[in-house]
């Protein structure tokens, strides 16, 4: 897939800290333009963050694409819904998104219900290896491009969004030419989607960024409701503070916390536990870079919202949730002979590097300074430490 990380050229200062963020080592410069290399972008949006300067950037589809299509659809994910804490603020809200030019609203927290659960009993079903559940195509990139060892344990259950809008589109095949739009709550999610980065092999035609709609969400409250009613468990998984707890299952938020917990997992020292689900962003979905909310006051909404009345989980068939588009996704086919006999020689090419990490060369460092040369993009020559030191030595 396409990296959802834009480069602005006018604000960009060479602060060099998007290099430095980036835990893949996918950002480096090339001809004083910041460059990312696709195959090692996993979309955490950790360089994002880091840029004062604005000057990398990730958009979504805009409202005007509603136009495009006969029959236009809305997808609400539970971590958008969690920011309200009464019913009636709920119906509100999916009135106020059908007002900015959808035919219909949908809501999938019974989908994600159902992908939890279907997550759950296939782990198991096979006790004594951990499977790995993460509906976040952050962790699941992350696993192919740092920790491909863990590849086999990624359950194949598709993201809920995904699964959907096969439904939708089989409901609705009568339409005419049906738009199905997501709501993204953060960055990584913009790029399961058509539009607008390209990536056709998906179901969901646009993926909208929350912060971006969310002032025409705000003019349309409190002007009509729509009924809703909400699946606890899906609710539930936006959060691994909020989903039911076992002993058989380790739960983790925050990317320094599941990095170390994918350390473990590739080493299998975590095959007590049946099932790992792992959030990069800190309090789970609920913590998404492109929602308004506080995560915190968002996990107490969950319980007031399923008080009174709720709607079960999904019931589909395993085939309807079968994760084609994630585990197509892997782009790397190497053997894992092939894949040692590389990292051999990235080594060696390491020994020969500084070791300073300076980020001179334009890589974040010098294993991925190693990588380049062993792929024949970068030479020794490009290293300044090295090339300084001949200097000297011929002047010597």
């Amino acid at each position: 897939m396409k990296t959802v990380i834009s480069y602005t050229l006018e604000k960009c200062r060479k602060c060099m800290k998007c290099l430095k963020s980036c835990p893949t080592g996918a950002v480096f410069i090339q001809n004083q333009r910041v460059e990312i290399n696709h195959d090692r972008c996993i979309n955490c949006g950790k360089c994002i963050d880091a840029c004062l300067n604005q000057g990398l950037q990730a958009k979504g589809s805009t409202l005007v694409d509603i136009k495009n299509y006969d029959y236009s659809i809305c997808l609400v994910p539970s971590s958008m819904i969690c920011d309200y804490k009464t019913q009636e603020e709920v119906e509100e809200l999916f009135y106020a998104i059908k007002l900015l030019g959808f035919d219909e609203v949908v809501d999938i927290s019974d989908i994600e219900g159902q992908v939890v659960k279907e997550a759950q009993l296939l782990s198991d079903g096979e006790p004594g290896k951990s499977y790995i559940s993460s509906f976040c195509p952050v962790v699941n990139k992350l696993i192919e491009v740092k920790y491909p060892m863990l590849l086999s344990s990624i359950l194949a259950i598709d993201y809920p969004s995904e699964i959907a809008a096969r439904q939708l589109r089989k409901k609705y095949s009568d339409k005419g030419k049906i738009g199905i739009f997501n709501c993204c709550e953060c960055i990584a999610k913009l790029n399961l989607a058509k539009y607008p980065y390209g990536n056709f092999e998906f179901e969901v035609d646009h993926a909208l960024a929350i912060v971006d709609i969310f002032p025409f969400i705000k003019e349309n409250m409190k002007k009509g409701r729509i009924p809703v009613v909400l699946c606890r468990e899906g609710l539930q998984s936006c959060s691994p503070n909020t989903m039911l707890q076992n002993p058989d299952y380790l739960m983790a938020d925050g990317f320094d916390k599941i990095s170390n917990i994918l350390e473990h997992a590739e080493f299998g020292l975590l095959n007590e536990f049946n099932l790992l689900t792992l959030f990069p962003c800190f309090n789970g979905c609920l913590g998404g870079n492109l929602l308004w909310g506080n995560s915190y006051l968002m996990r107490n909404n969950i319980h007031q919202l399923c008080h009174d009345r709720q709607k079960p989980i999904a019931d589909l068939p395993f085939e309807e949730l079968y994760g084609e588009s994630t585990i197509n996704q892997v782009n790397d086919m190497r053997s894992i002979q092939e894949k040692l006999a590389f990292f051999a020689k990235v080594n060696h090419q390491l020994e020969g590097l500084p070791g300073y990490d300076c980020g001179a060369c334009g890589y974040p460092s010098c294993r991925t300074m190693a990588e380049g040369i062993t792929l024949g993009f970068k030479s020794k020559e490009d290293c300044r430490i090295l090339r300084n030191e001949v200097k000297q030595h011929e002047s010597e």
